[in-house]
């Protein structure tokens, strides 16, 4: 038996150099990485006779053999960062922030520098204890821990053969390909997309299932996704934070918020929370939790009684002069006064002519399509009357009446009753933000997690536009994030893989559109510019081109056995039953889920953790997860979801393979991710093995002769050209990655005259333009070059661009009779709903400081940063209650189950509320019992309405879904003590021992 460390080794200042030099100049790895290797645990060191003072293992420890500049692009991460990746002995030892951005505008701070903790510390998930670098096989039942390890091509060839199996057994909509919220513009998330589409398989949409998606900005502005350069913040001089905390979750952007404030502008937070963020600003708002809309609706209110709109800005962007039947509650249209009249041509009351005429920017206008006023007055508040060819009087109010009319109630006492807040904070904050010139909200994915959002959203939006901000000066208006255009990505994604015939047959396909049809023609004869008409046509032919996308939250309610809790949540809250707004939605195809008909029988997941992140998994596990005969997670660590799967299958680290990294518009640049060591142990990037799972699948089809099977649009789709198709009859071979990323960045317009050498090598380029709009790009700036500080949605203001909305205005007025029946139709304030049962403390959480999602949520280093472990914080005032001590066990618990959780002791909590840091990973709690298992994640049903593809209503991925808000759980506290607990996987247990013996009873 070999000797211990410590008793073969003479522990004296020059052993200790050599042992410190065995472990950093030999294996390569930083400090934090240190273990004891094979060398010193045997004492043989390697000869380090130039390591005679503590400065020289200094100067080893930072040597290095080469450098590349690189960043984390497969990951959902808005800050794109620029960093320098050093390598020794193949190893990267660390990361540093590069700092090479220009400054945009003079008197405007530059970006420098980018980049946060994860991102300094990525070496320690690369090369951690959760790293995978071979494939594994199941060898126990799911979750058990057992595993073998198997070849790649084992993998590859059991895992084609399942999938063959059960597309023929199932259909392939019944196997569903998970991308999660993790995506980039490279080769990864392409791969993954281009081959559920031609496999023909199910691919959900995460965004608004996660809570990020702003529903209310895709009503009101007909995307959801805005915003300019980060540096934009500075210029403002009324900064409102409004339901984000950019000093967590936007690092690298949050310091031109301080500068701001110290060049004169007013800093205010409004958040439940005494954030990171509010402890720098000039004024703290803490809000009642779900009460936003109150606030903004009163502040509306001051704008407009104290003559602070802008009138002519109103006139023409909003439909604020549009009229509205008061008989029906839907706009005036031409076929209400015409018989056979057009149902897009709308109409406002000119004061000038004294009767109503027909509103420009709207698609019917075909003498006036553009915005603008041309000499007319549109009245926005009066009542008046129309006459319609067959004699009729239809009674007529302008959209701002309505809203005027709603806004008279929300005086600031009635806005203090509903948020909690003294009215001198609610005056305070309104007439400021009445008074400033620049006003500007930031608003982010936080804001979208409450049922009610979509009105607290679109009442911050009104706050804007009645002070004429949004698109008119550089430093007003709304930022949340915006994306730059790479049209080489999309045409890559969905390009069908058939050559030039297979294009022919897409074009006719979707020319067969009557929508698309009409906006082709609109385009040809000059009635839509370019870029209007190509943000139409890709929200109309998204469905056709990629027709296996669906919103993952009506696959949940389908699948996931919750369609009774869902009931119980929300059938008191609308004039309907919840279902029956589904029901409808689903004969009308404003909704459609997949697969249509059977169940979810594969999950394929790419890095997504959806055991993680899914509401009341114990259910999803129960009813769903134990039933599927393929479950496959390929990533490149071990997460709680993949401790469930059959096989995982290791992909390449962010350092490990080329991309680029999605192009936020907070950093204008271009971000390359270059390779700076090969994938470790057997990993491979997503493309080779998308690749060589196509190529398996392809040889499968082809020795059974399978017959073309039918895909999940209903279209035969044939296996046996899969491979072919996927990579472009072999114009990209499995080791193409880099090819791939680079022919992405050659079509791209906003990318122009990029070389590519020259951008592998300073990691950034500054885009050239923002890009023509598409799946998620809609900045709509068409005048920006690559110089200055870069603002969105100017197009509207300067070329009359119509929104890209149901009537080609920023749209306040939603007609939908769904929600004219709810009383939605304009924005209005609605309590937060006491989700989970009647109990006392509304529980919310924001995103982590010390992790991106759960990525870095288990990594030692950063858990040394705090508590360790998944922590509740809780006012001490309530704590006391409860006989609750810092770091004390609390149960929480509510209708579906409880858990326990340490306890934090804040007073940056307000009473009543309990919060999270979100993301931590069940394994880390007590019996794997995550609080997850009792939010219910409340569904908007009116959210499964549809315009029939005339307006902005029309299910799209990142555009406009259903989603799942979890702010409105509520629970009850007590103190732990030792009591086992009843959780959520003992209620569905119960649950259905009742059904049983029911059944029993019945026969």
């Amino acid at each position: 038996m070999p000797l211990s460390l410590s008793s073969r080794i003479k522990f004296n200042r020059r052993t200790f150099l050599k042992g410190m030099s065995a472990s950093t100049a030999s294996a390569g790895l930083p400090l934090f990485h240190l273990t004891q290797n094979t060398e010193a645990a045997t004492g043989n060191f390697p000869p380090s006779d130039k390591l005679e003072s503590w400065q020289d293992l200094y100067k080893a420890r930072w040597s290095w053999d080469s450098i590349t500049r690189g960043s984390h692009g497969w990951m959902n991460c808005r800050s794109a960062c620029n960093w320098d990746l050093y390598v020794k002995d193949g190893i990267v030892v660390r990361e540093e922030q590069s700092a090479n951005y220009e400054q945009a505008e003079p008197n405007v701070p530059d970006l420098n520098p980018r980049g946060c903790q994860k991102g300094g510390c990525y070496t320690e998930v690369m090369y951690g204890p959760t790293r995978i670098t071979t494939p594994l096989k199941r060898a126990g039942k799911r979750g058990e821990g057992k595993w073998q390890k198997i070849t790649w091509q084992q993998a590859i060839d059991e895992i084609a053969e399942k999938y063959v199996d059960i597309a023929i057994k199932h259909g392939s909509a019944s196997i569903n390909h998970e991308p999660g919220t993790y995506f980039d513009y490279g080769a990864t998330f392409a791969s993954l997309i281009r081959f559920a589409t031609l496999f023909g398989s199910s691919a959900p949409d995460t965004y608004a299932e996660v809570g990020d998606l702003n529903m209310g900005a895709t009503l009101t502005l007909g995307m959801p996704l805005i915003g300019g350069s980060s540096d934009e913040w500075f210029l403002s001089d009324y900064l409102v934070v409004w339901m984000m905390n950019p000093a967590v979750t936007q690092m690298p952007d949050t310091h031109f918020l301080y500068e701001a404030k110290y060049n004169g502008a007013d800093l205010v937070v409004i958040d439940p929370v005494h954030s990171a963020t509010a402890i720098r600003a000039d004024k703290w708002l803490p809000i009642k939790p779900g009460t936003d809309a109150a606030l903004g609706l009163a502040t509306a209110r001051h704008i407009w009684a104290t003559d602070k709109i802008d009138l002519p800005y109103l006139q023409e962007q909003t439909d604020f002069p549009l009229l509205i039947r008061t008989d029906t509650g839907r706009f005036l249209r031409e076929k209400d006064l015409i018989k056979g009249g057009k149902k897009n041509l709308y109409y406002v009351w000119d004061l000038n002519q004294e009767k109503a005429i027909p509103a420009s920017g709207c698609e019917g206008n075909e003498d006036d399509y553009n915005l603008g006023l041309n000499g007319t007055n549109p009245a926005i508040e009066g009542f008046f009357e129309v006459r319609s060819e067959d004699g009729e009087l239809i009674p007529v109010m302008p959209v701002g009446a309505t809203i005027k009319e709603q806004l008279d109630e929300w005086t600031f006492e009635k806005a203090a009753n509903a948020t909690g807040m003294s009215l001198e904070l609610i005056r305070d904050f309104a007439v400021g933000f009445a008074n400033a010139k620049r006003p500007m909200i930031l608003s982010s994915y936080g804001s979208n997690r409450y049922l009610h959002s979509d009105l607290m959203n679109r009442t911050k939006l009104l706050c804007l536009s009645l002070k004429g901000c949004i698109g008119n000066e550089k430093g007003a208006g709304f930022s949340s994030i915006g994306f730059h255009g790479m049209e080489g990505y999309e045409e890559f994604i969905t390009n069908p893989g058939t050559g030039m015939l297979g294009q022919m047959k897409m074009m006719a396909k979707l020319a067969g559109n009557a929508e698309v049809f009409s906006t082709m023609v609109d385009q040809l004869v000059g009635k839509k510019s370019k870029l209007q008409a190509r943000h139409k046509l890709f929200r109309q032919a998204h469905p056709l081109i990629t027709p296996n996308f669906t919103d993952m939250t009506s696959q949940n309610y389908h699948y996931q056995g919750i369609k009774e809790d869902i009931a119980t949540e929300m059938d008191d809250l609308y004039p309907r039953k919840f279902d029956d707004y589904v029901t409808e939605s689903i004969e009308k195809d404003w909704m459609p889920v997949s697969p249509r008909s059977g169940k979810i029988r594969a999950r394929i997941m790419f890095g997504s953790n959806l055991l993680r992140r899914n509401n009341m998994t114990a259910k999803l596990i129960a009813e769903q997860w134990n039933d599927l005969e393929l479950t496959v997670d390929m990533n490149f660590k071990m997460s709680y979801t993949s401790m469930h799967c059959d096989y995982v299958l290791p992909v390449a680290g962010y350092y490990e393979k080329p991309g680029i990294k999605f192009p936020v518009s907070f950093a204008p640049y271009l971000q390359y991710c270059d390779v700076a060591v090969k994938p470790l142990g057997e990993s491979k990037d997503e493309w080779e093995i998308h690749w060589l799972l196509s190529e398996a699948i392809q040889r499968i089809a082809k020795e059974r002769d399978l017959a073309p099977l039918e895909n999940v649009n209903g279209d035969e789709n044939d296996l046996k050209t899969l491979c072919d198709r996927f990579s472009l009859d072999n114009k990209y071979g499995p080791h193409d990655a880099e090819k791939i990323t680079e022919d992405i960045i050659v079509n791209s317009h906003s990318c122009e005259d990029m070389d590519i050498e020259a951008v592998k090598k300073e990691g950034i380029q500054k885009f050239k333009s923002v890009g023509a709009p598409g799946w998620v790009n809609h900045i709509y700036n068409s005048d920006w070059d690559g110089v200055g500080v870069l603002q969105p949605l100017t197009d509207f203001i300067r070329h009359k661009t119509p929104w890209p909305t149901l009537h080609g205005r920023q749209q306040y007025y939603i007609d939908h009779p769904w929600f004219i029946e709810a009383g939605e139709a304009v924005p209005t304030h609605k309590e937060s709903p006491e989700a989970g049962g009647s109990y006392e403390y509304q529980m919310i959480s924001c995103h982590s400081r010390w992790s991106v999602h759960s990525t870095w949520r288990d990594t030692p280093l950063l858990l040394r940063m705090q508590r360790g472990e998944p922590v509740m914080y809780l006012n001490p005032s309530d704590a006391k209650l409860y006989n609750l001590e810092d770091n004390d066990w609390g149960v929480f618990f509510n209708r579906y189950g409880e858990f326990r959780m340490r306890v934090k002791l804040s007073t940056m909590i307000r009473p009543k509320v309990v919060f999270y840091f979100h993301a931590w990973e069940p394994s880390q709690f007590p019996d794997h019992n995550s609080f997850k298992n009792i939010i219910p994640g409340l569904i908007n049903p009116l959210h499964f309405a549809g315009d029939g593809g005339e307006g902005q209503m029309v299910l799209s991925a990142a555009h406009y879904s259903p989603g799942s808000h979890v702010q409105d759980t509520r629970v009850g506290i007590r103190k732990w003590q030792g009591e086992k607990l009843k959780t959520a996987e003992d209620l569905i247990k119960e649950q259905k021992r009742n059904s049983t013996d029911k059944q029993r009873i019945s026969l």
